[in-house]
């Protein structure tokens, strides 16, 4: 082997080396290579004799041997028979691999395979030397083109691989490839410490905060979370906090977007969702409305809504067409295919034509979709039914070319397009297009082959049995009469021929005009049904947005050449509205600038630059142009009866007698609640310790709500002056349904650590499907709606102190039956069953 070494100069020392002609790279050794000149993230696979792949790092080195001088990138190796293996790429020095790569464009291989394997060196033997510079003898399958020569280019290898097989090397990645923006992966730096501290103390968002700390340093509890200042800065945490839960940095204005950007939009963040980005955040930092402003800058996000993570919108209402009564006055028409392979006839397409007044179906193969083919189709179908009033397609270049309008306007029909991308306008046709390809596959593997010919087979199973939307057959609707089919000649085959009763032409004529009309009025009426019914179905959870013209929206858009995916382009300008439904749009391509579109194709386009983080005066503050509702506001009214409604059925004279009973007994008309002494509700809590529970955090906002309630019951006398070892906190909840338009909230309490304790009642509460079955068969129905029915009811002075409630500045006991507490809806119920005054069949419902 000696005779094979070689001394090249590597990094200016000679080391032992061999020339490898079956290596496409040179190899060093790893301790020759100093640290600075490996180049990180390279990596070369090398394919051995055996086929064994292997990654190995690469470096540059200066190398000097044969004519080669310069920098030369090696692949580094730590286990090597000699120091180098001179490899075939210092012979090809001169060609660059942009060269190599568009040399290989032009034999139609990749550009790393210039190789010459063990098996065809074996073939070349006996054949004298290669002109190296001829590529279609070291590589046999490429083959030139017709009329061309193969380029001469420089002898390149690569690896050694087996005689069956070449594994080429991966892709070297390329430095800029490599290369990663820190400031882009990690969002930038943030605000130095001291302008943190300077913000803090200056952000008027933070007024109340500061006002807290403030108050707690001279010793106030009241809140549920502490606030504090430590080193200059501002923190929160609670006061009970979770195991491991850290303090919370107060954030202020300036800086929130900044946080936002990392906890959303950059690589390490990953555009999640809401949730997952206020999860994020909220156990490092805190700034008021923090949840608003998570929410408004994540549904901002330009790449989460072009992606369709923010959601989309609701469809809108379904607009029905118009119900045409006339047979082929209105036909809808569409192309199905290409339906490959194609039959034996070459048709690979099928021209279908539905009339909308009697769900007649046409279809007509084809062998291409040109304007004059699919003309010369609707000619022959509307030459046997007449040519329609009006035509509705989708816009195919077929149907809207020029041959196909001229076609129209001479026969004196209106043709009418879909929306683009909503072909739910030609709904009928399409649905029909859904059931004839079944059909169609649902043939034999052996005749579907011939769907061509067995079309008209297919299209009388179709036409002979009744549709849902009119009730009918389309040969009904068409002919007047059913038409014999397989399962009718079967059955005239069983029984005894039946002689026809001779009728006069003229009878038969009349005959099958009235009953014509008989059922074109009858499936009139049950696709008008139908539509309403789908209508109905489709509208629960419709919603109709309204766009504005200059509002920015998303468009769906398919994606090219893959129809069935969609994407979101944007954002994009409505200009005008041109229907219920469509809106022109401003697409800004030259193709097609304007395009009408379906308001289901849209979505608002929430613009980030025009989002300003939401001002608050403290933490979790609501908007101070939406308070909360007034209670009690009902209550400050007294008599209502001057507000009774009588139904305008009554006599005067009954009306003067219903006023007067009104008046008698006016004092049970009235919005404040009264008390009854009839019964007192008990609280059984057995031997169990008084229970008191937290209170909770509220805002500002709420806490003065509550308070004027407060106020108002003590006023009512609902709630008194007393102290208590049982304490239960109040809660604002929010009820299901507004009031003209307005939020309202009913004062509840969290009874839930009083009702653990609380011994049950088994009472039962009426069934309300027993309650209607009951009011079934009765002739006058009464209901009565009592104020605040549950505060009439006094409690047991041993209960009033177990009703005990408490907010951040006073504890009150409530001395009447209130909700959420254990047995108060079967109590209330039993009042109502076996009061005094209960009168026959009087039934108690409690309604919340």
């Amino acid at each position: 082997m000696d005779k094979y070494k070689q001394l090249p100069l590597i990094n200016g020392v000679e080391v032992q080396a061999y020339r490898d002609t079956g290596a496409s790279v040179t190899m060093v050794i790893e301790k020759l290579v100093h640290p600075e000149q490996h180049l990180l993230g390279h990596q070369y696979q090398v394919t051995e004799a055996h086929n064994n792949t292997l990654s190995h790092p690469m470096a540059v080195v200066n190398l000097n041997w044969g004519g080669f001088t310069g920098p030369k990138k090696v692949v580094v190796a730590s286990d090597l028979p000699v120091d180098c293996l001179l490899g075939n790429d210092l012979e090809t020095s001169a060609w660059s691999e942009v060269e190599l790569e568009a040399h290989a464009a032009m034999l139609g291989i990749p550009g790393h395979i210039f190789a010459l394997t063990r098996a065809q060196a074996k073939k070349q033997k006996g054949q004298g030397d290669l002109d190296p510079g001829r590529m279609d003898q070291v590589l046999p399958k490429a083959r030139a083109s017709k009329g061309k020569t193969l380029p001469t280019i420089p002898p390149s290898t690569v690896d050694s691989t087996s005689e069956e097989e070449e594994f080429p090397p991966c892709a070297e990645p390329t430095p800029e490839e490599l290369e990663v923006d820190t400031a882009e992966l990690l969002g930038g730096g943030g605000p130095a410490r001291e302008e943190l501290s300077v913000a803090q103390q200056t952000c008027p968002t933070l007024e109340g905060l500061r006002h807290k700390a403030v108050n707690q340093a001279n010793g106030d509890v009241s809140d549920s979370h502490r606030v504090y200042w430590e080193d200059s800065l501002l923190y929160t945490e609670a006061r009970d906090p979770k195991p491991g839960a850290a303090r919370r940095l107060v954030i202020p204005q300036q800086y929130r977007e900044f946080l936002l950007t990392l906890a959303h939009d950059i690589p390490l963040a990953g555009h999640l969702g809401q949730m997952k980005t206020w999860d994020r955040l909220v156990p490092l930092f805190h700034w008021p409305r923090m949840s608003e402003d998570t929410k408004e800058f994540c549904k901002s996000c330009e790449t989460c809504q072009a992606s369709g993570k923010t959601g989309g919108t609701p469809k809108a209402p379904l607009i029905p067409l118009p119900v045409v009564g006339v047979p082929f006055e209105r036909v809808g028409v569409d192309i199905v295919g290409p339906l490959d392979p194609p039959t034996a006839s070459g048709n690979r397409f099928i021209l279908v034509v539905v009339n909308h007044a009697t769900r007649y179906p046409e279809a007509i193969p084809l062998r291409t979709t040109t304007a004059p083919a699919v003309a010369k189709a609707l000619l022959g179908i509307f030459s046997r039914v007449g040519f329609p009033k009006e035509v509705v397609s989708d816009r195919g270049s077929n149907f809207m070319s020029a041959y196909l309008k001229a076609m129209w306007k001479e026969c004196g029909v209106t043709y009418k397009f879909t929306t683009p991308y909503h072909p739910q306008t030609n709904g009928l046709v399409e649905r029909f297009n859904k059931t004839l390809k079944g059909m169609i596959m649902g043939l034999p593997e052996k005749l579907r082959r011939r769907w061509d010919v067995l079309l008209p087979c297919l299209l009388f199973a179709y036409r002979e049995v009744p549709q849902k939307g009119v009730g009918f057959s389309p040969f009904e609707l068409l002919f007047g009469h059913p038409v014999r089919g397989p399962l009718t000649l079967v059955k005239e085959g069983w029984e005894q021929p039946l002689k026809a009763p001779k009728q006069d032409i003229v009878d038969y004529v009349l005959g099958l005009r009235s009953r014509m009309a008989e059922y074109m009025k009858k499936a009139s009426k049950n696709l008008q049904a139908s539509q309403e019914l789908q209508k109905q179905w489709h509208d629960q959870k419709a919603v109709l947005i309204q766009y504005q013209p200059g509002q920015k929206v998303w468009v769906l858009e398919p994606v090219a050449p893959r129809a069935l995916q969609d994407k979101w382009s944007g954002p994009h300008i409505i200009v005008e509205k041109k229907g219920e439904v469509t809106y022109l749009v401003d697409l800004g391509t030259a193709r097609s600038p304007l395009r009408v579109l379906h308001v289901n194709r849209l979505k608002p386009y929430y613009d980030r630059a025009d989002l300003t983080l939401l001002m608050a005066t403290d933490e979790g503050q609501e908007e101070e142009s939406d308070p909360l509702p007034d209670l009690f506001s009902s209550t400050e009214q007294d008599a209502l009866v001057e507000g009774v409604v009588l139904a305008d059925c009554l006599t005067a004279e009954q009306k003067d007698h219903c006023i007067n009973l009104l008046g008698q007994f006016s004092e049970l008309f009235s919005n404040a609640p009264g008390t009854t002494s009839w019964c007192e509700h008990t609280i059984d809590t057995g031997d169990s310790l008084p229970v008191k529970s937290k209170i909770y955090r509220q805002p500002d906002h709420v806490r003065d709500c509550i308070k004027q309630e407060v106020q108002k019951m003590l006023e009512l006398g609902v709630v008194e002056h007393s102290e208590s070892p049982w304490a239960s906190p109040v809660v604002l909840v929010p009820k299901p349904h507004s009031k003209d338009g307005k939020k309202e909230m009913r004062f509840c309490v969290d009874y839930r650590g009083v009702n653990q304790v609380t011994k049950t009642d088994a009472h039962p509460i009426p069934r309300a499907d027993e309650l209607i079955d009951t009011l079934a068969s009765a002739k006058y129905l009464s209901t009565f709606d009592l104020t605040a029915g549950y505060w009439q009811i006094k409690l047991s002075e041993d209960a009033k102190a177990k009703h005990f409630i408490f907010n951040h500045w006073r504890a009150l006991p409530i001395h009447s039956n209130a909700f959420w507490v254990e047995k108060c809806t079967c109590h209330f119920s039993k009042v109502g069953e076996y009061s005094p005054a209960r009168v026959g069949g009087f039934y108690c419902s409690i309604s919340r």
